[in-house]
């Protein structure tokens, strides 16, 4: 059962419809009935695109995504920067001086 959001011209009230099938809200929309709006009951209302939230074990990201970031932070961990390989490079220069 499709939940689609509407908007009501009129008001500005956003709400949602929850529809018995897909087929319902397509032969309501293709006859031009419009739903009342449920603040001022104005049948001006339209349906809205709505945003989509994916949610699960990952925080949000599809597998495909987080082995990508994991990838990234691999390859990023893997680089030393220049100042620490630098600052190696003087200790063990000191180190061999002081022996």
């Amino acid at each position: 059962m499709p939940i689609y959001e509407y908007v009501c011209r009129s008001c500005g009230k956003r709400f949602d419809h929850l529809w018995t099938s897909i087929t319902a809200a397509e032969k309501a929309a293709q006859s031009g009935e419009n739903l009342p709006c449920p603040a001022c009951q104005n049948t001006e209302t339209g349906r809205i695109i709505s945003q989509v939230a994916v949610l699960g074990e990952l925080g949000g990201l599809t597998p495909g995504e987080q082995r990508g970031l994991n990838a990234q932070a691999e390859r990023i961990a893997s680089i030393t920067p220049r100042e620490q390989i630098k600052q190696l490079q003087a200790n063990r220069q000191q180190k061999n001086s002081s022996s």
